[in-house]
């Protein structure tokens, strides 16, 4: 299942090189690629996977840095939402859902990864 981390904000975005090298320094095993973009593409800039135990993790930026796609466990899925949520300054609200908007949570200071994965129903 496709899983969305985004957040509405003219103001804020986070950049590829940010991205980049947070995931270098705290996802030290993941593979990580840059992407250069055609005209049309909207996601993929950055691409990662990840792998911890028998959780599996794909992952990509949205090209105008306030949307990541992630498809995989759904436990590492959900401690990855929360590890990006420091990137997104507290006054602008952080939404876990999945593609299809079954369900929605603002993550915030004090959600917990059972949080999402119990949104998620898995």
């Amino acid at each position: 299942m496709s899983y969305l981390v985004a957040f509405d904000s003219d103001e804020w975005r986070v950049g590829q090189d940010l991205l980049v090298a947070s995931l270098a320094a705290e996802w030290p095993d993941a593979a990580v690629r840059r992407r250069e973009l055609s005209d049309g593409d909207k996601y993929g800039d950055v691409e990662w996977e990840l792998r911890r135990g028998d959780a599996d993790l794909e992952g990509r930026s949205h090209v105008d840095g306030r949307c990541l796609y992630l498809d995989g466990d759904i436990g590492l899925v959900a401690d990855f939402a929360l590890w990006y949520r420091k990137f997104v300054p507290a006054g602008i609200d952080l939404v876990f859902c999945d593609e299809g908007y079954h369900f929605d949570v603002t993550i915030d200071a004090t959600t917990t990864r059972d949080d999402l994965v119990d949104a998620a129903g898995e």
